[in-house]
């Protein structure tokens, strides 16, 4: 039972704070007094790329990529058109 994790203990120093991550903002607009964004964040290469939409700073959607170029927000080249559609 000693060593066991005290259920309570008061002196114990409190948890390291997680400090959030900084992504790349895509873009950002306001309409009707709300504030809409997109954010492109790295969470290294076991996880891959995130895009967030966020109202008003809060987390609206979210989509996880393996590779930056799936993220259709944030492909700067233009999308190849086949022949057949131009």
């Amino acid at each position: 039972m000693v060593d066991e994790d005290p259920w309570y203990a008061p002196l114990l120093p409190p948890p390291a704070q997680v400090i959030p991550r900084t992504g790349k903002p895509l873009w950002e607009f306001r309409q009707e007094h709300v504030t809409w964004s997109a954010v492109l964040r790295f969470h290294g290469e076991s996880y891959g790329w995130e895009t967030m939409i966020l109202r008003d700073g809060e987390l609206k959607i979210a989509q996880r990529f393996v590779l930056r170029a799936e993220s259709p927000l944030c492909c700067h080249a233009p999308i190849p058109r086949s022949p057949e559609s131009a």
